[in-house]
């Protein structure tokens, strides 16, 4: 039916003059008809070959994303487990340094403690002993000359040195080292000593007549002599006391300072590793909090991602079905058009047309004859007739 309203409107002209034919006129129309739907068809092509392109690599990509943002979840996931057990382990293991920190300071705190009770109960010990010392020692240069037979104590003496000298005795005779070191007899001296100080000081005949008496076996010893020898002994054994207790002491002394440096070196260990845990333990808790927000994100992107997938891909599938329809009915239309220039072309319908076109001619000199009127005058437009 295209071809035939083409021709009807193509064939309103002076025929009877035209040099060409009206069918052949016709026909490159349709011919260059023919030519801009397949121009159009071809850009409709390119356009919806980028259209489809952009579908490919967009759907492609969006899907490699989606298999990444999943592997990455699982990834993130494991190693938010992983962190939340490390810093679960450094916090026990933070705690026990603390605790094994506390417990050091402690141990030095009783050391030092334990260390100046010491050292003060050895420096209290140390001045009685050297006071103990002193005293012996006066008594024992106040009765030197007492035996020599010289001069008489109480000439040398004068009777407060004799009572001082008795004083320091009589303390030393208090201390605790005096029980473990002298005997019985020697203590008994001693006591007869202080309390009678008189009678270990001189040679007179009245004196020796006395220890004579006191001394019935005959071995006698002037007295002050025997007092100088337990005095010595006295002062002998708290000297020895004394130098045991000063050995101690450096031991004493050096054992806690051993200790102390081992434990401020057990502590800066602990401090040390300590530091590197609460390092580890604040590089992991960010780590931690960094992973969460990134999983976070990940989740929500992937879901973004999952929808514009799901939209995307059914507009695709829309536009590649609308465009299915579209090149089924331009090829229909493509067909239409070829089968109307093949016909057009045909031998038998251009002669058929060719005297159509004369008979119009013939018919339109008929009725323009003088009587019809003009009112009766044959149409120009041959289409006319044709409705």
């Amino acid at each position: 039916m295209r071809g035939v309203a083409l021709l009807a409107a193509f064939g309103c002209s002076e025929a009877a003059t035209l040099q060409a034919s009206p069918i052949s006129r016709i026909v490159t129309l349709i011919t260059e008809l023919k030519a801009k739907v397949e121009a159009d068809g071809r850009k409709e092509q390119q356009s919806y070959d980028k259209y489809a392109c952009w579908c490919e690599q967009t759907l492609a990509r969006k899907a490699a994303d989606i298999a990444a943002a999943k592997e990455h979840i699982v990834a993130t996931e494991t190693l938010i487990k992983e962190l939340m057990g490390d810093l679960g382990s450094l916090g026990a293991s933070i705690e026990a340094l603390k605790s094994d920190i506390a417990q050091n300071l402690e141990a030095q705190r009783e050391a030092t403690e334990l260390r100046d009770k010491e050292y003060g109960e050895y420096s209290g010990e140390r001045t009685e002993s050297e006071q103990c010392i002193g005293a012996l020692e006066a008594a024992i240069k106040v009765l030197t000359g007492a035996g020599e037979g010289k001069k008489g104590f109480l000439e040398v003496f004068q009777e407060a040195q004799v009572m001082s000298v008795v004083s320091g005795v009589r303390k030393v005779m208090s201390k605790p080292l005096i029980a473990t070191t002298m005997s019985s007899n020697d203590m008994e001296v001693v006591k007869r000593f202080i309390q009678h100080p008189e009678n270990f000081m001189g040679h007179s005949s009245t004196l020796n007549a006395m220890q004579i008496a006191n001394n019935p076996f005959g071995d006698y010893a002037p007295q002050s002599t025997q007092i100088q020898g337990i005095l010595k002994g006295m002062y002998d054994a708290f000297t020895a006391s004394l130098e045991k207790s000063n050995a101690e002491e450096a031991d004493a002394q050096k054992a806690f300072e051993e200790l102390m440096a081992t434990k401020k070196k057990e502590l800066e260990t602990l401090q040390l590793t300590l530091e590197k845990e609460e390092l580890d333990q604040a590089e992991k808790t960010k780590k931690l909090a960094d992973a969460r927000v990134d999983l976070d994100d990940t989740k929500v992107q992937l879901k973004a991602d999952e929808e514009f997938f799901a939209i995307t891909k059914e507009n695709c599938k829309i536009k590649s079905q609308e465009w299915s329809e579209r090149s089924r009915l331009r090829t229909e239309e493509m067909h239409g058009i070829g089968q109307a220039i093949q016909i057009l072309n045909n031998k038998i319908s251009r002669t058929v047309f060719k005297n159509a076109t004369t008979t119009f001619l013939g018919m339109a000199g008929f009725l323009s004859r003088p009587g019809l009127g003009a009112t009766h005058a044959w149409p120009r437009c041959p289409h006319l007739l044709l409705g």
